[in-house]
């Protein structure tokens, strides 16, 4: 597992992470705890774009070339497909739908010319099961998974 999953397990089960939590699901009684929503806010877009910026770096020094065509729409659409199908809310589940992305397009293209439409196919029947995605479904049974 890459070291930023491991980093975000830590930063979840952290009291900070426990403060964001508490702010995504009751803004307001948070505030009423006394925390102050905008700073725990501003400190997770900056660990954000951090982690973002180290993934580019990694991937620049790793295959040395960033091209204008990373600025395309599809390389910001799928991140939020593999967020949406793991399951939005858990740590792992990106790394989930980041795993069924990439298996299912391998096993489409192999079947047809016309993998996309496949593959499409196979994510709208996984969120017509699970419209909290794969690993928000199943925590929905198992409450410890993070």
């Amino acid at each position: 597992m890459p070291s930023s999953s491991w980093l975000t397990l830590w930063l979840v089960r952290s009291p900070f992470g426990r403060v964001l939590v508490a702010l995504r699901e009751h803004e307001e009684r948070t505030r009423l705890l006394g925390y102050s929503p905008l700073a725990y806010r501003w400190l997770a877009l900056v660990l954000s774009g951090g982690m973002a910026g180290a993934a580019g770096a990694a991937y620049a020094l790793l295959f040395s070339y960033v091209g204008s065509a990373f600025a395309a729409i599809l390389y910001s659409v799928l991140p939020l497909l593999w967020v949406l199908l793991g399951g939005a809310g858990t740590t792992l589940g990106p790394l989930l739908g980041v795993a069924f992305m990439t298996y299912a397009i391998e096993l489409a293209s192999r079947l047809t010319s016309a993998y996309l439409l496949v593959v499409g196919l196979a994510i709208v029947v996984v969120m017509r099961a699970l419209p909290q995605g794969i690993l928000g479904g199943v925590r929905a049974r198992w409450r410890w998974l993070p």
